[in-house]
């Protein structure tokens, strides 16, 4: 297979990984999806905020090695290797994620045609040995779509110029797991240019959709502060269906009846706006 290299190009792209140097098998896994891409990164950079030290894989990327704060988070982790990537565009990858082949080569080939601020790859599943369509964000980039759902923006399927990243903040600290469309929501409120680009693969492991979906209080209390952030630019469709989720998982969380009659009340009425 040819490969070829961005180093010696305009567009250079950093790789940002994220870890909590608990799961290094699945890093190693990451680490070898970008490795065998058809086209390869400018560098790596690995950010662990776990409680230990790790040892880096050996590979033949151009890793670069952090260690912050313990738990800072996943946005605080990610917003650190931005800055001090040396790339001009950024690409995320979790730890227990990883990238179809030509992930990066298309990534590229879109930059190189249309020069965005932004590009969202298509968003699978890893399930039980087998790899599964989970979410496509084409079509759907939109401010009205973002402020109701996500419809498959994840760190792992985000690429963004380094300018304009820094430029917003980068992803917000406050507000796991809604971070990554409020990023997407600070780029549109700005009128950068975001393009899909479904032909990319990111894939998240169930186990990790898992992880989220069964955390009601993270679920909460992100939820609920995106809608703190957000409530002024939605319309009230938006609204309802935003504390429909909080309640939802308020009541999960802490089982209040209050929370639970307020919960059904409102998915009642998301129901009939739909």
């Amino acid at each position: 297979m040819m490969r070829f290299s961005l180093k010696n190009n305009n567009i250079q792209i950093s790789v940002i990984i994220p870890t909590l140097n608990t799961r290094p098998e699945f890093l190693k896994e990451a680490l070898n999806s970008i490795e065998k891409q058809s086209y390869l990164p400018f560098e790596v950079i690995i950010v662990n905020n776990g409680q230990e030290d790790l040892t880096v894989p050996r590979t033949s990327l151009n890793i670069r090695y952090f260690k912050i704060v313990f738990r800072s988070g996943v946005a605080q982790a990610r917003n650190f290797g931005g800055n001090l990537s040396n790339g001009n565009y950024l690409a995320f990858l979790d730890d227990d994620d990883l990238w179809g082949q030509d992930y990066l080569k298309n990534i590229k080939t879109r930059i190189d045609l249309d020069q965005p601020d932004c590009l969202i790859g298509k968003l699978d599943q890893y399930l039980n040995n087998k790899i599964l369509p989970f979410k496509n964000a084409h079509g759907k980039i939109n401010k009205d779509i973002i402020l109701r759902q996500n419809p498959g923006i994840t760190g792992s399927s985000v690429v963004i110029n380094k300018k304009i990243f820094l430029s917003v903040g980068g992803y917000n600290p406050k507000l796991p797991p809604s971070e990554d469309k409020s990023l997407i929501l600070e780029l549109i409120n700005r009128g950068c240019r975001i393009v899909s680009v479904p032909e990319s693969q990111a894939i998240i492991r169930q186990s990790e959709i898992d992880r989220l979906t069964n955390n009601n209080k993270l679920l909460y209390e992100g939820i609920f502060q995106f809608y703190q952030k957000y409530k002024d630019q939605m319309n009230l469709g938006q609204k309802i269906t935003n504390l429909y989720k909080i309640y939802k998982y308020n009541w999960k969380s802490k089982k209040s009846i209050l929370s639970g009659l307020i919960y059904i009340f409102l998915y009642l009425f998301v129901k009939l706006l739909k």
